[in-house]
């Protein structure tokens, strides 16, 4: 994550940097004990530790609706020397996204609010203007609202330490164009989550911090999660940290005010994990809701934007894989549920060391995934004509080009990286991985009209563009 991190909100923005990726193919082994399984991801965790500003993680597994994992690794305050443990909480930057699309599907379940009600229905007066535009609550749940994301604008990022109110932080985008047309395109945007704050403030008549201990945290038995105001002293609450050459700092200051509905929560992995398995099993909303907010979103032009309601549903080593990631200052998180599996996985870290890989790498082993190494065969000129091309990634350009028989790829503000080819049999010859990282998989499409990436636990479709 970079200094302009807070649009890091959103390490679960899938296209942020090309560079932070992790998934990688493998052979399935007899899925492993429980008693495996800890040994497996203690493993895991000692090993990312050793990375360059690693401090602490946080880790919570569980297996056929049994907690097996839920443990605290490395430091929470690296100044004092303190050790993380369970009880150690993290903030989940975006992974409280999901905390709050129940909170509203709850509401909808209740009768006070409608998905596709218009928002200034439900916001206090005056409402956001909507520049002539009719945007629904659904939208706003599934980022297709068009309204701006407050930290997409250079205006925020000199407002970072501040506590800021409603209308101070409104004000960041209340003026500005809308993104595209309500309901035409998917942009993730925490503005749309910050009103959906709002919304459940007035519907509640509490704060959103109140509601959410009364409505959930209570009730569930999650002790260690809760909003993750500055000034409160909570104990065993975990720093942040950044890294500079692999220096290890403090991470900068954050008014809590500003991630409100969109990344507030502190938490720690035993905790989310908890709420992942009660979430699924109708505990939380109904089953029916919880379907909805696991249910990819399709634009009317056809393309499918693998979010739902605060949750992402992707492809995962050939499973469905209901997950999010979440970034802010100093920490970033990283949670999956894999319904076939009955697995639930959540990964948080207090540093700059990625929890997408690690979680990827646990939940592997507990499914019994066995990596197999990455090949570089040398590429024939026919996937090789059929490859090179420039594609669209969301909003980044992607050329692939042939560098002297070497497949190259660069995205907009990436450094360029070989493909290295997997072979004729492997994914019918279309799989590459980056040189760079050979976790990072490509899997180009047989008309050679587009590639997917995966990374993260996630996917993402890069389009041709010309010829």
């Amino acid at each position: 994550m970079s200094q302009r991190m807070p649009r890091a909100l959103s390490v679960d923005r899938l296209i942020a940097v090309i560079l932070i990726l992790a998934v990688a193919g493998g052979a399935m082994a007899a899925p492993p004990s429980d008693a495996e399984i800890v040994s497996k991801v203690d493993a895991i965790v000692a090993k990312h530790l050793q990375e360059p500003g690693a401090v602490g993680v946080s880790v919570g597994v569980a297996r056929g609706g049994k907690a097996i994992v839920a443990k605290g690794y490395g430091l929470a305050d690296v100044e004092l020397d303190v050790y993380a443990n369970k009880d150690t909480m993290f903030r989940i930057g975006s992974v409280t996204k999901q905390f709050t699309a129940a909170a509203i599907m709850r509401l909808v379940e209740q009768g006070k609010l409608g998905l596709d009600d218009d928002i200034n229905k439900h916001l206090p007066a005056p409402g956001f203007p909507l520049q002539g535009n009719t945007v629904t609550i659904r939208q706003l749940l599934t980022h297709t609202s068009g309204i701006p994301s407050y930290t997409d604008q250079d205006e925020w990022f000199k407002l970072i330490p501040q506590e800021l109110t409603n209308d101070e932080m409104l004000a960041l985008v209340k003026d500005k164009p809308f993104d595209f047309k309500p309901g035409q395109q998917h942009k993730y945007n925490n503005t749309g989550y910050y009103l959906l704050g709002m919304i459940i403030e007035k519907i509640s008549g509490k704060t959103y911090a109140e509601h959410m201990e009364a409505e959930f945290f209570k009730p569930l038995g999650l002790e260690r999660t809760c909003y993750g105001f500055n000034t409160p002293i909570i104990k065993n609450r975990a720093k942040g940290y950044g890294a500079t050459n692999g220096t290890i700092e403090n991470a900068p200051h954050l008014g809590m005010s500003q991630p409100f509905a969109a990344g507030s929560l502190l938490s720690t992995g035993e905790d989310v994990v908890k709420w992942s398995m009660a979430l699924a099993s109708g505990k939380i909303v109904k089953p029916e809701s919880f379907t909805m907010m696991t249910t990819p979103t399709i634009l009317t032009n056809g393309e499918n934007t693998h979010y739902g309601f605060g949750l992402e549903n992707q492809e995962w080593e050939g499973r469905v894989c209901i997950r999010h990631g979440g970034g802010i200052h100093g920490f970033n998180s990283s949670y999956m549920y894999l319904p076939g599996d009955d697995v639930h996985v959540t990964v948080i870290c207090n540093s700059v060391v990625g929890s997408g890989r690690i979680m990827n790498e646990i939940a592997k082993a507990v499914v019994g995934i066995e990596d197999v190494a990455a090949r570089n065969v040398p590429i024939t000129a026919d996937v090789m004509k059929r490859i090179v091309g420039n594609y669209k990634l969301k909003e980044m350009d992607v050329k692939v080009w042939d560098e002297g028989g070497q497949a190259m790829l660069q995205a907009t503000d990436q450094p360029s990286f070989a493909l290295q080819w997997q072979g004729a049999e492997t994914s019918g010859g279309n799989e590459f991985r980056a040189s760079f990282d050979t976790e990072v998989k490509m899997i180009f499409a047989a008309d050679g009209r587009s590639f997917t990436l995966y990374q993260g636990g996630g996917q993402v479709t890069a389009n041709r563009v010309g010829g």
